[in-house]
């Protein structure tokens, strides 16, 4: 207060604004306001190897060492989100590949080769039924199953993509017969193809035949 004035006495002192803001922010002045803010102008966020990254909107981010992982930066009702994304590969077994054919997709996440061929023959123990008529003991089915080398190979000679098909498929086949009963005490004898032999055919796969008709006799 002046002694002299009996007035109190004003002093005047600048506002200093603190205009540093942390990464991934921006400093941004208000109307009718002496100080602005800090506004996140970026995404933040932390990979698996506790290592921060600052993102900017519609960029992507994959770590170095993680290629199946895809960060991306996204603006949604005015606020910033991290989007992860994370690609699946089929199972991939190096083991399972022909020598020299490993390779690995554009993105670098995923494995691919040339399978090696694995066709073999299986059997089942198979109550034959049909129309309703069953035979009266198991019977041994055979089948093939197994994976072959099929492959989808781009060729630059033809500049395009050249598509080799192998299926695992029966090699030789026998025909065998069986007696059926029917629920009305009938007897049906029922010829059926059973596999010998399977192996890797470069061929389409293609549906199996119809079963023949039966033809009924009584007892």
């Amino acid at each position: 207060m002046d002694p002299i004035t009996r007035l109190n006495i004003i002093n005047c002192r600048p506002v200093v604004c603190n205009t540093q803001c942390p990464k991934g922010y921006e400093y941004q002045t208000l109307h009718g306001k002496c100080c602005g803010k800090c506004v996140q102008k970026s995404c933040i966020f932390t990979t698996q190897d506790n290592t921060t990254h600052i993102l900017e909107v519609n960029n992507t981010f994959t770590p170095t060492n993680d290629k199946c992982v895809k960060y991306t930066c996204e603006k949604m009702n005015g606020h910033l989100v991290t989007k992860e994304t994370k690609t699946t590969c089929s199972p991939f077994n190096p083991l399972d590949c022909e020598p020299g054919t490993e390779t690995t997709d554009t993105t670098g996440c995923c494995k691919t080769c040339k399978r090696k061929s694995v066709c073999e023959m299986k059997s089942k123990l198979t109550v034959m039924e049909v129309s309703g008529c069953k035979s009266a003991q198991p019977l041994n089915i055979t089948s093939c199953a197994g994976h072959c080398g099929s492959s989808s190979i781009y060729s630059a000679a033809a500049n395009k993509m050249m598509h080799q098909c192998e299926c695992c498929q029966e090699a030789s086949v026998s025909k065998k017969s069986v007696e059926l009963t029917c629920a009305d005490g009938s007897k049906v004898n029922h010829s059926y193809t059973a596999v010998d032999t399977c192996s890797c055919t470069k061929a389409d796969c293609v549906p199996g035949t119809t079963a023949e008709p039966l033809r009924r006799r009584r007892r």
